[in-house]
This record gives structure tokens, sequence and C-alpha cells, in this order.
């Protein structure tokens, strides 16, 4: 009865709408009026957002209570609080920086090593940062900047094309790729979705999705295979199958491009896009941060030098602050650890590849015409402290930087039974492209479970994808997001 009493109050809370207020502002740091990014602002342990790059922020506020304190908690800034009643709307808050003492926190009888605090984090990791018999609302925001160096493609031969037409063929390709390598290319995706985490399942409910690009300047890869192969493949259109070979290395000897043709018409008909529930990949890196902490600085401290800076007031916590930077040739991130002093649970990390450093590099441009790397590859984690004294994942930050240089020929020969009439098509592409994409995690409500509720839940299989070629203000309209910064609002 109790447990069907919470589920059933569970559900009345989830539903109901965040149209009360909505609180917005700006934090500084006291005396240079310059904004601080990455503050979090809480309404409560387990509810709030966290200021854009520029102190930008906005919160809807739920509860009725005006007494309750709008905390305002930074890296190496001191704590504020302010009442809701005493809070102005775009108010300016001002943070001053943190003094700390050492002496102040130090629980032990002699000074801990960085390499003994780190062991200590990793001996309470499981305790501290869960993620299970909970729901977590996620806003998500990611940016793609793409930028085409090279790109061409050239017919050398099709036996169904007079010279004049495969002439004429070459030349639009050759003036898509004049505008492709001229035109950088940003575009950005926004979710906000409930991740159900239970013990082993995630399910996900996504509330609203947005993607904001404008298809007149923008292009990616995928733009581009849509744009190009569909125009080339529509000219083998056939009843027959394909034999299909990159140089001398056969890909298929009998693909149907009929079937690859009608897939792609229906991309062509600019149909709404989807989201899907299932759709998972996204709330199981959310996880994967919330509980996971796999990269080598963590467990292959062999390769890292660990550096204690000492203990500083970050995010309203005592932390240890420890650096850490490659030591030998596997190790390739430099970065910040702060780990609190009392029950060694992470509440930030950040970590960047050293200056020349690949996270990841393939060479084979003389062999099959391939070379990639990953150049940049980048982190900024802040954990909160729910009700419970748990950990979650409040902001995650991923920036990654790639690469990549393709120069292929394809040619596909109809497995047509009458030999004179096969249509036959040879061509060579070049491609070379750097695409940084960049991943913003808020959690903006945590809020604990019962089990029982897996079995319960039940939406649709997907959402609407909105799409907009402009920055909407009102689109997000009660809704806790990340502000948009500058560049964002100037889209275009």
């Amino acid at each position: 009865m109790k447990s069907s009493l919470t589920l059933a109050l569970f559900m009345f809370i989830s539903g109901v709408s965040l149209s009360a207020q909505s609180l917005r502002g700006r934090v500084v740091e006291a005396g240079k009026q310059q904004g601080i990014p990455f503050v979090t602002v809480q309404l409560g342990d387990n509810y709030g957002v966290i200021s854009n790059a520029e102190g930008y922020f906005i919160l809807q506020h739920k509860t009725t209570d005006t007494d309750s304190p709008l905390i305002f908690s930074s890296m190496g800034f001191e704590t504020l609080e302010i009442p809701v009643k005493d809070f102005t709307d775009n108010q300016v808050i001002s943070l001053k920086p943190a003094t700390y003492e050492l002496d102040e926190v130090l629980l032990f009888d002699k000074q801990l090593s960085a390499e003994e605090i780190l062991e200590k984090f990793k001996a309470n990791a499981k305790e501290n940062h869960q993620l299970s018999n909970a729901r977590v609302q996620v806003f998500l925001r990611s940016d793609n900047d793409y930028k085409a160096e090279r790109f061409g493609i050239d017919v050398k031969k099709a036996s169904f094309l007079s010279k004049s037409e495969r002439r004429e063929m070459n030349e639009n390709m050759k003036n898509l790729g004049k505008k492709i390598t001229q035109t950088a290319s940003t575009s950005y995706k926004e979710r906000l979705t409930d991740i159900y985490a239970f013990e082993d399942t995630l399910i996900n409910h996504h509330q609203k999705a947005l993607n904001l690009i404008n298809r007149k300047t923008t292009f990616n890869t995928e733009d581009i295979q849509e744009q190009v192969f569909f125009e080339l493949l529509r000219s083998l259109e056939s009843p027959n199958s394909f034999k299909v070979k990159s140089g001398i290395i056969p890909l298929d000897r009998d693909l149907s491009l009929n079937d690859l043709l009608e897939d792609m018409e229906e991309d062509q008909l600019k149909l709404p896009d989807t989201l899907r529930h299932k759709n998972a990949w996204r709330s199981e890196s959310y996880k994967k941060h919330a509980t996971q902490f796999n990269s080598d600085f963590f467990t292959s401290p062999k390769y890292y030098t660990y550096e204690l800076v000492g203990v500083t007031k970050v995010y309203g916590e005592p932390c240890y602050h420890i650096k850490f930077s490659p030591d030998r040739r596997k190790g390739k991130y430099t970065g910040d650890l702060y780990i609190h002093t009392q029950d060694f649970g992470m509440v930030s990390y950040r970590y960047d590849l050293e200056e020349g450093r690949k996270a990841m590099s393939v060479n084979l441009k003389f062999v099959l015409g391939i070379k990639a790397n990953t150049f940049a590859d980048s982190g900024f984690l802040i954990f909160s402290k729910n009700s419970d004294n748990i950990y979650y994942p409040k902001y995650i930050k991923q920036t990654d930087g790639d690469y990549a240089y393709i120069n292929r020929s394809l040619s596909f020969k109809e497995n047509n039974p009458n030999r004179s009439e096969r249509k036959k098509m040879t061509l060579e592409f070049e491609m070379e492209f750097n695409l940084i994409e960049t991943i913003e995690y808020v959690g903006v409500e945590y809020q604990s479970i019962a089990p029982e509720l897996k079995s319960t839940l039940s939406f649709e299989d997907y959402v609407l994808i909105d799409e907009v070629e402009e920055y909407d203000a009102g689109y997000w309209k009660d809704y806790n997001i990340i502000e948009a910064t500058e560049a964002i609002k100037m889209y275009k």
C-alpha cells in the first residue's frame, strides 16, 4: 500500500507543469563583472541547473516555498545562498574567490599523498557513485562543427553515359565540392529526457527534441553521402544486382541498388525525423560517467605523475586538488582531480590531451588511401550529492575532434545476363575533413524511485524532432535547460 501511494504521488508530481516561475540571472566574479561558467544553481539537494559558458542561467521555480534558498556554487569561489523571495529577474550574482586552509579539513594524523587519495577514491567509488532506482531528468546539447578541406568525385568510366554526359556529371560534382569546402558547417541538437535507471535496465522518456540547423549552408558527412551518392546511384538504377569493388577489394557481389535507392528516396522526401525512446546510447553514456571511471589516468597510474596541490573549495565542498600529467609514453592526458576530503567521492575532474598527442591515429594513406586521427579529446565533469549522499553527474562536457582523409575508388558492374547491356561505372572519390563535436549534459532533477515502477512504465515509441533554422527563444519556455549562448542565439 505504501509503495502504491508513493508511485501515485511520483506520477502526479512528474506530470505537474513547470510554468510557475522562471528565475533568470548571471553569475559573475566579484569586482570583475566577468561571467563565471559552469556554476551550479541549486534549489534543494536534487534540483537545479548550471550556468552556461558566459555565466547565464535559467531555472524554473517549481515550489511555492519562497523561503527556499537558491544555492550558487563553483570551483574556487565561496558558496552563496539567496532566498527565492529576494531574487529578482535578470539579477547579477557576484561570487567571491574562496580561501581555504589545509589544516581545516585534514582528518588524519599524516597528510595523504596524491596516490593514496586516488586509491581511497577508487576503493569508495562503488559506494559513492551509483545510478540505480532513480529518475534523472537530463538536458543534452551537442554542437557539430564540420569543415571539409577537400571533396572531389571523378567518374572515370560510365558505360551508360556519353562523354558529354559524363563531363557534365563531373562538373556538377566539382561545383558541389567547391560549395562544401568553402563553407564551414555548424549545427546544434538539444534533447530533454527522463532517464529511469534501474539495477540492470535504462528506460528513456524523451520530453522534447530540437535540431537547430540551416540545411542551405550546413554540410556534414551524412548530407554529403545523401546528396552525392543518391545522384550517382540513381543513374545505375536497374532490376539487377551489382558487383561492387573498392580498388581490388570486393565489397559485395550481389548488391541491390534499388533497395538502397528506396531508402535514400525516403530521406529525400524530408519526412519528420523522430527520436526513439529505445535509442539509449546517450543515456548509457550518462550512466557510464555516473558509475564508471575507466580513463587510463584512473586505471593505469603507472603511466602518470600525480601532484597534490592542496585543498580547495569546489562546488561548496572541501576537496583535495590533484594534478596529473603523463609519466611514460603511454600516458596521453593532463588534468585535475577534485576529491572530497571526507568521503573521497569525486566532486569534479577535467582532462585534456597533452599538447601534440593524439587519442587515436591511423595512417594507411599509401596502402588503403585512409588516414584518421582524434586530435581533440577533453572533458569536464561535476558531480552533486543527492539527499541520500550519492554522487550523480550534475554536468558533463565532452569535446572530440576528428580528422579523416579518404582516397578510394569504387567500381560497379551490373549482374545482367546480357553482357553487352551491363551497366558499369568506376569513380574515384577524395574526402578530407575535420569534425569537432561538443556534448553537454546537465542533470536537472534527481529522484529516487521504487524498483516496482519499471513494470508500470509505458510510453509512445518515439517523439518528433522539431527542426528550426534560427534560434527560437520560446521553444524551451517552462523547461530547465542550459541557457543558450550568444553563438546559439545568433545562429542562422
